[in-house]
């Protein structure tokens, strides 16, 4: 009686294995083309945290590693195409076909690499301490930091950087002697000419340049340094979407994509 219930017992075990194995082996992986998002592509930056320990590019047929997301961390991509992943006919994720900023990198990415490249204007903020937040934590605002570090001591207000964000000077009440710092002219027209020349482009070089116009305009670290009865209005949306609706892109979120450089010094009359 042990014998036949111990010959069952292995029966049984070899069985399941077989099962288990058939089973795995029909799982069925593919990788299906979505759509395509328009005007060229929407933005995204690599979500440097998520890609610590590697993060797999891939060929477009998803058969062959091309790189690793890590080597990229404050890259900039164009996503191009949507895949979705499925097994067994289920939908398990999604994958970008993306672009870096220059062209030279381009592949299948799983979507949970990236963040879309999102901001937000001036006065959907109540406060200069929201705002700052803002600037200081979202991928998309690099550019504006880099620019806030060349005035070491001068405080943002969002209320000007709301009045002043279309670019021009028109009514700023609650300050005075306000000086478009982008309009000063410079050997390629204006300053902020050059930034819009450089739409997207890598941030070092650009603020480089910004801050040479600066010192040639007037405006050197010295005196920079010494601005710390105004204000600065600032709002950059460097290439990117206009919305708070992360994850997947739409077809038509490319047509969204807004461009502004604007920044500003005012003295305030009244806080």
């Amino acid at each position: 009686m042990k014998k036949i219930v111990k010959f069952l017992a292995i029966t049984t075990a070899v069985i399941g294995v077989s099962l288990a194995s058939r089973v795995s082996a029909s799982a069925k992986t593919t990788y299906q083309y979505s759509y395509t998002c328009d005007n060229g592509g929407v933005p995204y930056f690599t979500r440097t945290a998520k890609v610590s320990n590697g993060g797999v590019l891939w060929n477009t047929k998803h058969t062959k590693k091309i790189g690793n997301m890590k080597d990229y961390p404050y890259s900039r991509w164009l996503v191009k195409k949507v895949y979705t992943k499925k097994r067994n006919s289920k939908v398990v994720g999604y994958y970008y076909y993306v672009k870096n900023q220059n062209n030279k990198k381009q592949g299948l990415v799983w979507s949970g690499y990236l963040n879309k490249a999102l901001a937000q204007t001036p006065n959907q903020f109540k406060s200069d301490a929201k705002y700052l937040n803002y600037i200081q934590k979202v991928d998309s605002q690099r550019l504006t930091r880099a620019i806030l570090k060349l005035f070491p001591n001068t405080q943002v207000s969002v209320k000007l950087s709301s009045l002043t964000a279309n670019g021009y000077i028109g009514k700023t009440p609650g300050y005075t002697k306000v000086v478009n710092l982008g309009k000063l002219p410079s050997s390629s027209g204006t300053i902020a000419t050059s930034l819009w020349d450089t739409s997207a482009q890598p941030v070092n070089s650009r603020v480089e340049k910004f801050e040479r116009q600066l010192s040639e305009a007037g405006y050197s670290s010295s005196i920079r340094s010494k601005m710390t009865s105004g204000r600065l209005g600032i709002y950059i949306a460097d290439d990117v979407n206009l919305s708070t609706r992360r994850g997947l892109p739409t077809k038509t979120d490319g047509e969204g994509r807004t461009t502004v450089y604007t920044i500003v010094y005012g003295i305030p009359t009244r806080d």
